[in-house]
């Protein structure tokens, strides 16, 4: 029996879109960034999600663990399950949720919420959770590297050693964001490696940093791929205010290309990457391929 990521390497399945279902279950990370500066996060979102049609099985249980309530979750066969944090805790209850045959409803709730914004979902949680009254399922595209899944994007280079700092961040008030800058001068001031090797455009390129980004649901089924070469402090600096707005393919010194798979061949036998902001550690080569019929998720309904 196939797998929920065995799927098609040759394009995304078209299905219309589908009405909500409406047996639900709320999973909340306690620690992530939103939900914890507000009070009460279970109840109220349990209360909007409520008046916005979902029948939930189970009160909230914010003080367990994030895997224990999903454990939890699914034990009650739900139709809908909500997650409330950021990308990092979407991805890693995304594989669980889809081998249960579930649907995924997106609350954001962390630092950067990537994959809300995607989606067309408002960056408040409770607002988002009011959006999705009345939403539709769609199938939101996936893809692996050496197996395993994110749902935005991967950074494979010296670039992805930040997250380290920008977790030291979270909480820390202004003072925290002293390790994080810190670490990008060490990084723009550094000379580039070119210690990165993958195919773009039917060529091969040597890179600093690799930027693979997940399509939309209605995008073409190809990965978004970005070769990205370091250019003095000034041009790194310039890169990266580039790659913060989304515009990192115009940057200077950026290959761009869309393939549906990837190869990726570096120095070292294991390579820094994160997944969806997520810093992993995974034996090289990366093989990165598109699982564009990956998950259902709930979407707002478009005006």
């Amino acid at each position: 029996m196939p797998g929920p990521f065995d799927v098609p390497d040759d394009g995304a399945v078209a299905r219309p879109a589908a009405a909500a279902p409406r047996r639900a279950v709320l999973v909340l990370n306690a620690s992530a960034g939103t939900i914890a500066a507000m009070p009460d996060a279970g109840g109220r979102l349990a209360a909007t999600l409520t008046a916005a049609g979902y029948d939930l099985l189970a009160p909230a249980q914010p003080d367990l663990p994030v895997d224990a309530q999903i454990d939890a979750a699914l034990a009650l066969n739900p139709e809908v399950v909500f997650v409330a944090g950021g990308d990092g805790t979407l991805r890693g209850a995304a594989r669980r949720i889809a081998a249960s045959g579930a649907v995924l409803g997106v609350l954001p709730g962390g630092t950067m919420n990537r994959l809300a914004a995607r989606l067309g979902l408002p960056p408040d949680p409770e607002a988002a959770a009011r959006s999705l009254a009345g939403a539709t399922v769609a199938r939101l595209p996936m893809a692996a590297v050496n197996g395993e899944p994110f749902l935005y994007q991967a950074v494979a280079g010296r670039a992805s050693r930040l997250v380290r700092f920008r977790e030291m961040q979270r909480g820390a008030g202004v003072l925290g964001w002293v390790p994080l800058l810190r670490a990008a001068l060490r990084l723009a001031l550094r000379p580039p490696g070119r210690s990165l090797r993958l195919l773009c455009d039917s060529r091969p390129h040597r890179a600093d940093v690799a930027v693979v980004t997940v399509p939309l649901p209605d995008a073409a089924p190809l990965l978004q791929i970005e070769a990205v070469r370091r250019r003095g402090m000034v041009g790194t600096l310039h890169q990266a205010w580039c790659w913060i707005r989304g515009r990192l393919a115009a940057a200077p010194a950026v290959v761009a290309c869309e393939r549906p798979r990837l190869a990726v061949q570096g120095r070292a036998r294991h390579l820094r990457v994160t997944l969806d902001g997520e810093l992993h550690l995974v034996a090289a080569p990366l093989r990165i391929r598109l699982l564009p019929d990956g998950l259902p998720v709930l979407r707002p309904t478009r005006e």
